[in-house]
C-alpha cells in the first residue's frame, strides 16, 4: 500500500504536471506548470533551433533512420499493436449503436394426414438504451487505449532512431579508437627499435627492451580488441535497419559536431509531448472510464427489439403484403445476484485505476529525472572535451619530448613509456568524451520527446511525425 504521505508527495509532482488529475480525463493543455528546470544550460540559444537529427550533422544518421523506420521488425509490431487498438476502438463503440440481423427460412412440418410448408423473411433489430452512460464509458475507454498505442508508437519511432543514432556514433567511437591504437602500436615500434638499439650499444639493459616490447604487444591487443567490438556494433546496427546482419560498413574518421546549443529557459512545457507520458495520460483516463462502466453495472439495463418480416405457406405468396408479420418488444433487466462478479470486477476496475495512476506518477518522476540530468550534464561533457583536448595537445607534446630526452640519456625508460601511455590515454578518453556528449544529446531529445521546438499538434498518422 501507498502511505498517505508518499501520495501527497506524487500529488505535488503530479499537480505540476497536470494542474490536478480529474478522474476520468486530464487536461493535456495544462501538462507541466513549472517554467524552467532548475538544472539550466548556461549556453545561449540559437536563433533557429532544427530538428535533432539535423542537429548531429551527420547525413549518413539520416538516411540510416529513414532505414530503420522503413524496415525494422520491433517497430512494426509497435504499429501492429497500434492497428489492433483501432479495432477493438471499433469493436467497443458498437453497442451504442442498433443492431440489424436479417434471415429466412424454409421448413415443412407433417401433422396427422397433412404436410405443411412455412417461408418466411424477417428482419430483427435490436438496441440497447445507455441511459447511465455506461456503453459510453466503454467506448471511450477503447478511444484513450488507442491514443495509448498510437503513443506507444510514438514512442517507439523515437527510440528506434536514437537507438540507430547511438550506434551508430559508437561505431565511429571504437572505429577512432582502433585508429589510434594503430597509430600508438606505430609509436611504441619506433620506440622498440631506439630501445634496442641503445640495448645493443650497452647504453640500458634488457628489462627496457622487455617494457618495450611489452607496450608494442598491449597496443596491438588493443586494436584487436576494438575490431571485435565495432565488428558486433555494426551487426547491431544492421538488426536496427531490418537488414541481414552483414558487418559491413563504411565508416567516416571523425565524430560530427552538435550544431545547435541548449536553449537558455528551456520550458518544461515540452514535456506535453514526450510519447510515454501521453500514454501513460491516456491509459490513466481509460482506467477511469472502466471504473465509471463497472459502477454502473450495478444499474437497470433497457433493451429494445422489433422484427418484422413476411411468412407464408406458399412460396408465391410470400411477397404479398398480406404475409406481413412484426413484433415489438421493449425489456429492462436488474442484476440482483450475481454471485459476488460486479463487486469483483469494481474491485478490479479500481485496482487498474489504482496502477494507471502510480504508473502515470512514475512516468512523470522519471521524466523530469531524465531532463534535469541531461541538462546538467550538458555543461560537464562540454567542459571535459575542452579540458581533454588541452590535456591531449600537452600529453603529445610531451612524448615526443620524452623520445628525444631518452635517446640522448637524459630520462630513463619508465619516464619514456609513462609519458607515451598518457599521451595514447588522454587521447582516447577525449574521444570516449566527445562519443558520450553525442549520446548524452541525444538523451536529452528522447527525455523532451523531441528536439527544442515548440509543441506541435499531436499526429498519429504513419509518416506524418518526425522520428
Amino acid at each position: 500500500m501507498i502511505s498517505p504521505q508518499a501520495k501527497q508527495g506524487l500529488a505535488v509532482c503530479l499537480c505540476l504536471l497536470s494542474g490536478c488529475l480529474k478522474e476520468t480525463a486530464i487536461d493535456r493543455q495544462a501538462v507541466i506548470e513549472s517554467e524552467n528546470w532548475q538544472a539550466e544550460s548556461s549556453v545561449i540559444s540559437l536563433e533557429s533551433p532544427q530538428p535533432w537529427l539535423e542537429d548531429l550533422e551527420s547525413p549518413r544518421l539520416e538516411v540510416l533512420v529513414k532505414q530503420a523506420l522503413a524496415g525494422n521488425p520491433v517497430l512494426m509490431a509497435a504499429e501492429s499493436r497500434w492497428r489492433i487498438a483501432q479495432a477493438q476502438r471499433d469493436i467497443s463503440g458498437a453497442p451504442l449503436k442498433p443492431r440489424f440481423e436479417a434471415g429466412a427460412e424454409v421448413g415443412r412440418q407433417r401433422l396427422n394426414q397433412f404436410t405443411r410448408d412455412r417461408f418466411g423473411l424477417n428482419i430483427t433489430a435490436s438496441w440497447e438504451a445507455d441511459v447511465w452512460g455506461r456503453l459510453s464509458n466503454t467506448a471511450r475507454a477503447a478511444i484513450e487505449d488507442e491514443k495509448a498505442f498510437a503513443a506507444d508508437y510514438r514512442a517507439a519511432r523515437l527510440s528506434l532512431a536514437a537507438n540507430v543514432a547511438r550506434t551508430w556514433f559508437a561505431i565511429i567511437e571504437v572505429d577512432l579508437q582502433e585508429r589510434l591504437a594503430g597509430k600508438t602500436a606505430e609509436i611504441f615500434r619506433k620506440s622498440e627499435q631506439v630501445i634496442e638499439e641503445r640495448y645493443r650499444r650497452g647504453l640500458n639493459s634488457a628489462l627496457d627492451v622487455r617494457l618495450a616490447r611489452t607496450d608494442v604487444a598491449t597496443a596491438e591487443n588493443e586494436i584487436t580488441r576494438r575490431q571485435r567490438e565495432k565488428d558486433g556494433l555494426i551487426r547491431k546496427l544492421d538488426v536496427l535497419l531490418g537488414r541481414y546482419p552483414v558487418g559491413h560498413l563504411k565508416i567516416p574518421d571523425y565524430l560530427p559536431p552538435i550544431k545547435q546549443r541548449v536553449p537558455a529557459g528551456l520550458p518544461s512545457q515540452l514535456l506535453a509531448r514526450r510519447p510515454d507520458l501521453v500514454a501513460a495520460e491516456h491509459r490513466l483516463t481509460a482506467a477511469g472510464e472502466r471504473l465509471q462502466a463497472a459502477r454502473k453495472n450495478r444499474l437497470p439495463s433497457i433493451r429494445l427489439t422489433t422484427s418484422g418480416g413476411l411468412a407464408s405457406s406458399e412460396l408465391g405468396q410470400l411477397l404479398d403484403w398480406d404475409s406481413l408479420v412484426w413484433s415489438l418488444l421493449a425489456g429492462i433487466t436488474q442484476p440482483i445476484f450475481e454471485g459476488g462478479r460486479l463487486d469483483a470486477e469494481q474491485a478490479l476496475a479500481e485496482a487498474r485505476h489504482g496502477e494507471a495512476w502510480a504508473n502515470y506518477a512514475q512516468a512523470v518522476l522519471v521524466a523530469f529525472k531524465e531532463v534535469e540530468t541531461a541538462l546538467a550534464a550538458e555543461d560537464h561533457y562540454t567542459r571535459q572535451a575542452e579540458q581533454l583536448y588541452q590535456a591531449t595537445q600537452e600529453a603529445s607534446q610531451a612524448a615526443e619530448l620524452a623520445l628525444e630526452q631518452y635517446q640522448n640519456g637524459l630520462i630513463d625508460i619508465i619516464t619514456l613509456l609513462q609519458a607515451q601511455r598518457r599521451a595514447f590515454e588522454t587521447e582516447r578518453n577525449l574521444i570516449r568524451i566527445r562519443r558520450e556528449r553525442l549520446d548524452n544529446r541525444i538523451a536529452l531529445y528522447l527525455a523532451l520527446g523531441g528536439d527544442f521546438s515548440p509543441i506541435q499538434a499531436e499526429s498519429t498518422g504513419k509518416g506524418k511525425q518526425n522520428p
